[in-house]
């Protein structure tokens, strides 16, 4: 428990920041994208509105060699009808690769927008703007060195973040076991005091067990003495239950003996048994396995967790009722599943009852003895055998537990 708590902490801190440093990243870059658009357009914007400037901008360095300053631009005019009149298409040797039928389909694709700014390809920007006089302007320009720009700035922006989400990571996992020190420690004392008190309890019990024999042997059947032997049973039973969920939780102290051994059997070996009680309440018991399933694991333990969910079926099923225990091979996976008729239990509820001292029903469960430590325990044997158990219900009709092994 204390160890998914830890990874819970680990998990919502990394989380937390990972979506901070993403969010982080993409305001940086969606930031970028647009000044570079806006300085784009302003540039085309310059062009349009002033034609002294409808040519390559170049200058002359001290040692003699021309170099370009600023893009080449590429652009058209054309009359209100859409009808080209004047471009520097041929004159403008840095659009090249441009031949006279991809400009016109870039000129179709700028008249059939609705925008006067955008982009017709990855690397190519152009403008739109109305000009009375004559009709209008198109320029276009090359965007190559903007976007690498962009893109060097994600590129570093995305390894930044990457590597901010694994430092965090480490962090978070520094900072867990501050976290969950009090609470490990808690945990600790609680166990320590469970296994305790349950030690100490199983004495007393069994004195007053074996005084309630003799009482009845000198004075004969009495039902206060069956009131006390009831409940003393009840008592063994819970604090049998604690010490085992005890040495689960200490797992220096409770070494789980692993060993391959026939599921099919331990399941029919487990199950059988409870035919007699079955036919004595008047309920329907069905038992199917798959032939030879094996399974690694501690055969003690898995046995202990159908004996739980049997039992549980048995208490929790109504009169006449049916239950019926399942065991296949699905996916390499063994699947052991015990279902039972009965009240069900609550789509909102699931999930807790595999917590422990978890009672949905106080009043049912009062009568039928159960303390909300059997399915806790199971949780916690399944999990230590690297297993899944879930519960599936319909409320009001029937409810399945699933317990999956590797």
């Amino acid at each position: 428990m204390i160890k998914r708590l830890q990874h819970k902490i680990v998990l919502i801190i990394t989380l937390l920041l990972a979506i901070s440093v993403v969010v982080l990243m993409l305001s940086i870059n969606i930031m970028s994208q647009s000044q570079s658009n806006m300085r784009i357009r302003n540039n085309l914007e310059k062009i349009a509105d002033d034609e002294t400037l409808l040519t390559r901008k170049l200058i002359l360095t001290e040692s003699g060699q021309i170099i370009e300053i600023g893009p080449a631009y590429l652009w058209i005019k054309v009359d209100r009808f859409g009808n080209p009149l004047k471009t520097n298409l041929n004159v403008n040797d840095s659009f090249d690769e441009i031949d006279g039928e991809t400009f016109m389909k870039m000129i179709e694709t700028v008249l059939s927008s609705e925008n006067d700014f955008g982009y017709i390809e990855k690397n190519t920007a152009y403008l739109f703007k109305t000009k009375p006089e004559y009709g209008a302007i198109m320029v276009f320009t090359d965007t190559s060195s903007e976007n690498r720009q962009n893109e060097t700035l994600l590129l570093t922006t995305s390894v930044i973040g990457a590597a901010s989400v694994i430092l965090f990571f480490l962090l978070a996992i520094a900072l867990s076991f501050w976290l969950i020190k009090p609470v490990k420690e808690t945990f600790d004392k609680q166990k320590q005091f469970i296994s305790d008190a349950s030690h100490e309890l199983k004495t007393p019990i069994a004195v007053i067990s074996a005084n309630t024999d003799v009482l009845e042997a000198e004075i004969g059947e009495n039902k206060w003495l069956g009131y006390i032997r009831s409940e003393s049973v009840r008592m063994g039973e819970l604090v049998s239950e604690l010490l085992y969920l005890a040495r689960i939780d200490d797992k220096t102290g409770h070494k789980m003996t692993l060993a391959k051994f026939n599921l099919t059997d331990a399941v029919l070996q487990t199950a059988l048994p409870f035919e007699s009680r079955m036919f004595e309440e008047g309920k329907k018991f069905e038992v199917n396995a798959q032939e030879d399933i094996t399974c690694e694991g501690d055969l003690s333990a898995i046995k202990h967790v159908l004996t739980i969910l049997i039992d549980n079926a048995i208490k929790y099923s109504e009169e006449k009722g049916e239950i019926i225990v399942d065991l296949k091979l699905h996916s390499n996976k063994k699947v052991l599943s015990v279902y039972n008729t009965g009240i069900g239990i609550k789509k909102d509820k699931l999930n807790k009852v595999f917590e422990r001292f978890y009672r949905e029903d106080e009043a049912r469960n009062s009568q039928s003895g159960g303390y909300g430590l059997g399915l806790a325990i199971a949780a916690e044997v399944v999990a230590r055998h690297h297993g899944t158990i879930k519960c599936e219900s319909e409320y009001g009709k029937w409810v399945k537990f699933i317990v999956t092994l590797p």
